[in-house]
Order: C-alpha cells, then structure tokens, then sequence
C-alpha cells in the first residue's frame, strides 16, 4: 500500500511546459491551482488559493502535452516530493513538487 499519496482537484494555471530529456524521456511540468474557502466577511465568499508545481513523466507527460492546456480541470493523483539543492551563493534552495502517477482531465 501506498502511503505518500495525494490526490488533487484543481485548474492547470499554464499549458504544460513539455522538455525531453538527455535520454530521450519526455517529462511535463504543470501548475495546478486549488481553491477552498474561508470564511465570510458581511456576507461574502472568499477564497484561498494553492499553487502546485506537477510533474510528469512519460506517457503521463504525453498525456499532459495533448489534454491540457491553462484553465482546463484536472485530478492529479501522485505523491509529494521534497527537493533541497545549494544555489551559486551556497544558501539551501527548497521545492516541493507532485510526482504524478495519474492524470484525468475532467473537462470531458
């Protein structure tokens, strides 16, 4: 069983940004916006918003470069992936990303 697994609901910010790689692997990168909300105030509904760095590998990434563009729907199912690396400067550099292991446009 599986236990760093998240499962995300939310809207592609950008179309994908597809590279291939060194050794000819395809990898997408997307951002993903999710939305919950807060509380009222006089009435009002408001909103939080959480950017998501993801990132797709293969025929995932395949997936990606032919059924998303920005604002489509999409369930990103993966896990999280904690990065740390030293910059020019020497200071720790930190990123946390998805791994996905499934993507579903929910647009169709």
């Amino acid at each position: 069983m599986k236990q760093n697994n998240v499962q995300l609901i939310g809207y592609v910010g950008t179309d994908p940004d597809i590279k291939i790689c060194s050794n000819g692997i395809k990898m997408a990168c997307l951002r993903v916006a999710t939305h919950y909300p807060l509380k009222k105030e006089g009435g009002k509904k408001l909103y939080a918003t959480t950017w998501h760095n993801i990132v797709a590998w293969n025929q995932h990434a395949e997936y990606a470069e032919r059924s998303f563009v920005k604002g489509s729907h999409i369930l990103v199912d993966g896990s999280i992936v904690y990065n740390t690396w030293p910059d020019k400067t020497g200071h720790t550099r930190y990123t946390t990303e998805i791994k996905a292991s499934a993507l579903i446009n929910l647009d169709r």
